[in-house]
C-alpha cells in the first residue's frame, strides 16, 4: 500500500470522524427547533456561507468555477445525497436510534458504492467486484450490525427504513459525483460549492412544500451559549471537500468503508466523553470499529487472478 494510499484513507477516517459528530450536533439542532427539516437547512445554509467565502477569497477557486459548466449537468446533483443524509439523520435518529440509523446508512452505503465503483461513475473510473471489495463490504455490514446489538432496534418503521437505506445509497452516488466534478474543475473547494448550492436548493424547496401543507412552525432558535448547534454546516463542507479529494485515490467503496470507521469511532470518542451521550461504550460498539478496520484492509487486498491455460 503505497503511503498516498495510506493518506488518504486516514483522511477519509478523520472525516468520518466528522460526520458522527455533525449528526449528533445538527440532531440537536432539530429537538432545538423541533423540525429535523428546518434543522438540515440551516445546516446547508451555514456550510454554503463557509463555502462562499472560501471560494470567493481563492483566485485557483474562482477560475475552477468558471469551468463547472463543463462539467455534465447530472453530475452537479451529488448535493441531492448529502441533503438528505442530513435531513433523514435529523428525522429518523429520535425515532429509530442511532444505532438503527447507522446500520441502515451502511446498508445503502456499501451496496451504493459497490454499484457506482462497478458502473464506473466515480473519477477513478471501473472498479470489478473482486472477492476482497465484496468481503470488504459484508465485514462491514456486520461490524454495524453487531455494534447495533441491544439497542432496542424492533419496533422501527419499515418505510423509514427503507428511506434511510436510500439515503446511504445517495451518499455513495454523492461522493462519486463530486469527485468527478473536483476533477474537472481542478478544485475541491468549487465541487463543494456545487454540492451545498444543490443541496441548499432541495432542502430550501422541501421545507417550503411541507410548511406550506402543515404550517410553519419554531419552537425556539437556539441562543449565543448554544452556538456550536450551527457548526454542523461546516463540518459537513470540511468532509465533502477532503472525499472530493480522495474518492479517485480510494474508490467509492473503500472510501466509504474508512468514513463508516471514523463515524463508529467518532461515536466512541462521543459516548466516552459528552454526559448526555449513551452512557459509555458498549463492548459490541467496540468490536464493530475493530472490525470495520479490518473490512478496510481486506477491501484492499489484490484480487486473484485466474490462472491462464497454456
Amino acid at each position: 500500500m503505497t503511503d498516498r494510499t495510506n493518506l488518504a484513507l486516514g483522511a477519509a477516517v478523520g472525516s468520518g470522524a466528522l460526520v458522527a459528530v455533525q449528526a449528533r450536533i445538527n440532531a440537536g439542532l432539530a429537538v432545538e427547533l423541533d423540525d429535523a427539516l428546518l434543522a438540515a437547512l440551516v445546516s446547508f445554509l451555514t456550510g454554503l456561507a463557509l463555502v462562499l467565502v472560501v471560494v470567493l477569497s481563492r483566485s485557483s477557486a474562482r477560475r475552477g468555477w468558471s469551468s463547472v459548466r463543463e462539467v455534465p449537468w447530472w453530475t452537479r446533483l451529488g448535493g441531492l445525497g448529502g441533503a438528505s443524509l442530513v435531513a433523514v439523520s435529523a428525522f429518523a435518529a429520535p425515532r429509530i436510534g442511532v444505532a438503527l440509523l447507522t446500520v441502515g446508512l451502511v446498508a445503502g452505503q456499501t451496496s451504493g458504492g459497490l454499484l457506482v465503483d462497478r458502473a464506473g461513475l466515480g473519477p477513478g473510473g471501473r472498479h470489478a467486484l473482486s472477492a476482497p471489495r465484496v468481503a470488504g463490504a459484508v465485514l462491514c455490514l456486520l461490524a454495524v450490525l453487531i455494534s447495533a446489538l441491544g439497542k432496542g432496534t424492533r419496533d422501527a418503521s419499515p418505510l423509514l427504513l427503507a428511506l434511510v437505506v436510500v439515503a446511504g445509497f445517495l451518499i455513495a452516488a454523492q461522493q462519486a459525483l463530486n469527485g468527478r466534478v473536483r476533477r474537472t474543475t481542478g478544485d475541491a473547494g468549487v465541487a463543494t460549492l456545487v454540492n451545498f448550492l444543490v443541496g441548499t436548493a432541495a432542502l430550501l424547496a422541501a421545507y417550503l412544500l411541507v410548511g406550506a401543507a402543515v404550517g410553519w412552525h419554531i419552537r425556539q432558535w437556539p441562543d449565543a451559549w448554544h452556538w456550536w448547534l450551527y457548526t454542523g454546516g461546516p463540518l459537513g463542507a470540511t468532509f465533502v471537500a477532503v472525499a472530493a479529494v480522495i474518492v479517485r485515490q480510494l474508490g467509492v467503496l473503500r472510501l466509504g468503508l474508512s468514513v463508516i470507521a471514523g463515524q463508529l469511532l467518532g461515536a466512541i470518542v462521543l459516548d466516552v466523553t459528552v454526559p448526555a451521550a449513551a452512557g459509555g461504550v458498549a463492548p459490541a460498539t467496540a468490536a464493530g470499529a475493530v472490525l470495520t478496520f479490518i473490512a478496510i484492509a481486506v477491501s484492499g487486498l489484490p484480487a486473484r487472478r485466474r490462472a491462464v491455460a497454456r
